[in-house]
């Protein structure tokens, strides 16, 4: 029998899945919803590019690169005077770059930079692939197509359309430059340009975290859940900022409200466990928390199951724990082979 919490959390997800084009739910970080639109839009007609478009995306966020990179194909074939759908292939083929053997790198490299290209020629304001441009120049060596003088250009074409976007550009060259301690400023210099920017207000906050800014933290998290509540960036960053400050109940307060805004993405608790985690302190709240994120199946962009289960192995080792804590290694250990809970059981054990 189904439990009637699974039921309600189901049904929540599909009421959910009704809000918003399956393209700003991607954008806004929504992956479970916008796949619950898509897929059966798919299945009803699977050649319509605009699908093949979104399930590419979809496809890609969970690591199946492989069936991204084909629906991306057919989307790119089926009209390849779509700016959208190069940029689509290009990311694919950027992440099967990053994971690429030596022998494989150069090939994709070109056909990265080449979908880039053209995405830029049909649509010379995309914002993102610029960006995506400006991350290859900086980050690739020279016989790649590396280029820091075009890196360069391409941060100034960026703020010629978007000032603010500019310094996010410049953020991208700074951290490909190592240049880290120009990032936080870059970031302050992109929330004055456009207070409005969602983006920019997360960027600075997690900046001000590691900085110790952490009143700076929580105002830039406040201002970003008052712009958009319905996204989980903010409200993450608020967790994060609360939870290094010792507010717990401003922190308990935050969580509940996060819950109600963004229902199907937990990681505000994930975050806030972490900063437990990390303190020693706290520990039953953060066991909670993390027992409560692992209660529905993560976005795939944020930590998996594996990684929750193995920082709760930690947190009950913490508590003295053992025979607990090995169990949860475990399960993570069998989620994914490469995960740190292997270490962590050779120790404990």
């Amino acid at each position: 029998m189904i439990a009637p919490r699974f039921c309600a959390v189901v049904l929540s997800a599909i009421s959910l899945a009704g809000q918003g084009s399956p393209e700003a739910l991607i954008r806004d970080g929504h992956l479970k919803r916008a796949r619950a639109m898509v897929e059966p839009k798919f299945r009803s007609n699977p050649n319509d590019p605009e699908t093949l478009w979104l399930m590419s995306w979809i496809r890609q966020d969970w690591k199946d690169l492989k069936a991204a990179r084909e629906y991306a194909e057919k989307a790119v074939a089926a009209d390849p005077r779509n700016a959208r759908y190069h940029l689509r292939l290009a990311e694919v083929v950027g992440d099967e770059l990053e994971s690429a053997g030596t022998l494989r790198q150069l090939g994709l490299a070109k056909h990265f930079k080449k979908e880039i290209d053209t995405t830029v020629a049909l649509d010379p304001r995309n914002i993102e692939a610029l960006k995506h441009l400006v991350e290859y120049y900086f980050g690739s060596p020279g016989f790649m197509g590396g280029d820091k003088t075009k890196g360069r250009a391409t941060v100034e074409q960026i703020a010629s359309l978007d000032p603010a976007e500019g310094y996010l550009a410049q953020a991208i060259e700074a951290r490909l430059e190592k240049q880290g301690d120009r990032i936080e400023n870059l970031y302050r210099k992109a929330v004055e340009a456009k207070p409005s920017s969602y983006e920019a207000q997360v960027l600075l906050g997690n900046a001000c975290i590691p900085a110790k800014k952490l009143s700076e933290a929580e105002a830039h998290a406040r201002e970003a859940i008052r712009l958009d509540p319905g996204r989980a960036g903010g409200h993450s960053l608020l967790a994060g900022a609360l939870a290094n400050q010792d507010k717990w109940a401003e922190l308990d307060t935050a969580l509940a409200a996060s819950e109600k805004s963004v229902p199907d993405d937990l990681q505000p608790y994930f975050r806030a466990s972490n900063v437990c985690l990390a303190k020693g302190t706290e520990l039953p709240r953060a066991e909670r928390y993390l027992r409560k994120y692992l209660s529905q199946e993560p976005e795939p962009q944020m930590p998996s199951r594996s990684r929750a289960h193995w920082r709760l192995g930690l947190i009950l080792e913490k508590q003295v724990r053992k025979a607990e804590a090995i169990a949860e290694f475990e399960t993570a250990a069998q989620m994914d082979p490469a995960s740190p809970a292997k270490e962590e059981l050779k120790k404990v054990r």
